[in-house]
């Protein structure tokens, strides 16, 4: 029995392309590894527990996650962007009477000046440090910091970002999307499995390799982001990149077929 979390700071709709995909993989693998039982963990836990349940592999074994050092040394993880790497393209939640100051900005070194929100458990915050940005952490209640001025940008996902914005409108009513820039920062989203699971590593491997090769892979991904890449104009935007310094030198960059480019 597979068990996938049940994770907090995904929204619905990351949560909805993750379990296709999953499925997509699992059905495409039942000819050779036959049927499956799959469950979602019913208690929503932050990354550092949610790593503990996973090692031990009773509350949940399988988990859609920000890659990092320590997931990829711990755990088994399927090195194949589960979302085409659009997770690395991220744009910022701004107080909307901002939105000038952000369009100004023509340079990364001036966008690093700019306070930067970012949580204490993420996989991008050491990243965003290394980059040498002025990064204000938190654990929770990340909105409402971002409200009370406490930083000026907070990068999120595309769909992260239009669902929380969303959801803040009500006690943050000039939280907006920023719409002139955006953030490549590689840090691929993979399947782990916990538990020493090694057999549904290899059945995700050989499923999510069947998908690629018959066009699946793309078709799914497509479907679920088409729509949220033109909402948020990421092809219009300026794209400043930073390098990750901590990023194992196993993720397959060069793998053209993982990757959507803008």
């Amino acid at each position: 029995m597979y068990t996938i979390d049940m994770n907090s700071s995904k929204s619905s709709y990351a949560e909805s392309h993750v379990l296709n995909l999953l499925h997509a993989a699992l059905d495409a693998s039942s000819a050779r590894y036959g049927p499956y039982q799959l469950h979602v963990a019913q208690v929503r836990m932050e990354r550092d527990r949610l790593l503990l349940e996973m090692l031990k592999g009773d509350m949940v074994n399988l988990s859609g996650q920000v890659t990092s050092i320590e997931w990829e040394q711990k755990l088994i993880p399927i090195r194949i962007p589960i979302d085409k790497g659009i997770t690395c393209y991220r744009i910022g939640l701004i107080d909307g009477r901002n939105q000038a100051e952000f369009s100004a900005i023509r340079t990364l070194a001036q966008l690093k000046r700019v306070p930067l929100g970012s949580g204490r458990q993420w996989s991008s915050t050491m990243t965003y440090r290394q980059a040498g940005f002025n990064v204000v952490e938190g654990t929770v209640g990340m909105h409402s910091m971002l409200a009370a001025g406490r930083f000026r940008f907070f990068p999120r996902a595309i769909d992260e970002a239009f669902h929380e914005r969303d959801a803040s409108l009500a006690f943050f009513p000039t939280v907006a999307v920023e719409s002139s820039l955006a953030l490549y920062v590689p840090l691929p989203r993979y399947f782990f499995i916990g538990g020493g699971q090694q057999r549904l590593a290899q059945r995700l491997e050989y499923g999510l390799q069947r998908l690629i090769a018959d066009g699946g892979y793309d078709r799914i991904f497509h479907a679920a982001y088409d729509e949220l890449i033109e909402k948020a104009g990421l092809r219009k935007r300026r794209i400043f990149r930073i390098d990750n310094p901590l990023l194992s030198p196993q993720t397959p960059l060069s793998n053209k077929a993982y990757w959507y480019v803008p």
